[in-house]
Order: C-alpha cells, then sequence, then structure tokens
C-alpha cells in the first residue's frame, strides 16, 4: 500500500473518531480541536511573530505535547495550520516548525514532472511536510465523505453556496490532484 494511502487512512481514523464522539463534521474548528484533544495535544494561539514559533506558522513540540500556532487568520487558516501539526504528531516523532511554503493542503501528491518544483520536494524535509499536508486535508475532509453526506444531511458533490462567515472547510481543501484508487 502506498505511503499516502496510509496516511489517508490514519487521519480518517482520527476524523470518524471525534466525530464518533460528538464532534460536527463540518464545523472544522471545533472538530480540529478534538482531533488534538484525543491526541492529548495541548493547542496554544499566540501572536503572529512569537519568539516561540521560531519563525514559523505553527509547531508541533512533541516533549511538550503541544502545538503552538499562529493567532493570524481566518478560523479555517488556523485550524488547517493545526490539523498540519496533528500529522506531525501522529506521522512524525520530531519538534516540527512549519514556514509559511511548508503548508498547503491543496499541494498534490504526485511529483512535479520538471522544473523547480521537482527540485524542491526531493528532500526528506520536504516529505514530511507533504504527508503532514495530505494529513490535514484528510482529517479536515475525508475523501469518502462527501458522497457519504449527501444522503445523510443533503450535502452533493457539487457544494451548495456556504454564506459567508460559514465554518466548513475551504473550496479547495477537499480537492485531491491525486488518482484515486477507485476499486
Amino acid at each position: 500500500m502506498e505511503a499516502f494511502e496510509l496516511i489517508r487512512r490514519q487521519a480518517a481514523a482520527l476524523h470518524y473518531r471525534v466525530v464518533a464522539l460528538g464532534t460536527d463534521p463540518l464545523d472544522v474548528w471545533t472538530l480540529v480541536l478534538a482531533a488534538a484533544e484525543a491526541r492529548d495535544l495541548d493547542v496554544v494561539f499566540v501572536p503572529k511573530g512569537d519568539p516561540g514559533l521560531k519563525g514559523a506558522r505553527a509547531l508541533f513540540d512533541d516533549q511538550g505535547g503541544s502545538i503552538l500556532c499562529s493567532d493570524g487568520g481566518s478560523a479555517i487558516d488556523r485550524a488547517l495550520l493545526v490539523a498540519h501539526e496533528i500529522g506531525h504528531d501522529v506521522l512524525h516523532a520530531e519538534e516540527n516548525a512549519c514556514m509559511d511554503e511548508d503548508i498547503d493542503p491543496s499541494r498534490s501528491v504526485e511529483a512535479a514532472p520538471v522544473g523547480l518544483q521537482r527540485v524542491e520536494d526531493y528532500g526528506a524535509r520536504e516529505r514530511r511536510e507533504l504527508h503532514a499536508n495530505v494529513f490535514a486535508r484528510e482529517l479536515v475532509l475525508p475523501r469518502r465523505t462527501p458522497s457519504r453526506r449527501r444522503g445523510v444531511v443533503g450535502i452533493s458533490d457539487r457544494r451548495a453556496h456556504r454564506p459567508a462567515g460559514a465554518s466548513g472547510p475551504p473550496a479547495d481543501t477537499g480537492r485531491d490532484p491525486a488518482p484515486r484508487d477507485r476499486g
């Protein structure tokens, strides 16, 4: 089984675990904080540029069992930052500081065919960041969830118009440009 599929399964399992405990799967903010709590992680929000962030937007501290996150941006931005750091907790056993360019839930898992992105995707650090991005995306919206929800709560694969301030994931978070196993 491909590494990304294992990552997706781990994230989806955590998603469904917190939903089974009563968390609203459409409230991304609450879902991610519940996932952190389920992992016994403390989430601390600090002002953007706080020295504790070490120049990052978010930081997972494995020794302290905590995630330090910038309080800048929207609730969705902060939720995705925390979800990304939870991915580091689940997948990697070391402290991790994530810079602006590291966290991109819409980034493809496919290797870039040519150019600068191919060179950037080569390193172990970049691979860890990609793993955490895939984890965050899957934690917030597991790939199989939209079709399941359609029959339960009336959500279609073509998302209905959402009012400003809605707490669900951004439109591109559910996008997975990687080929899917339809078998």
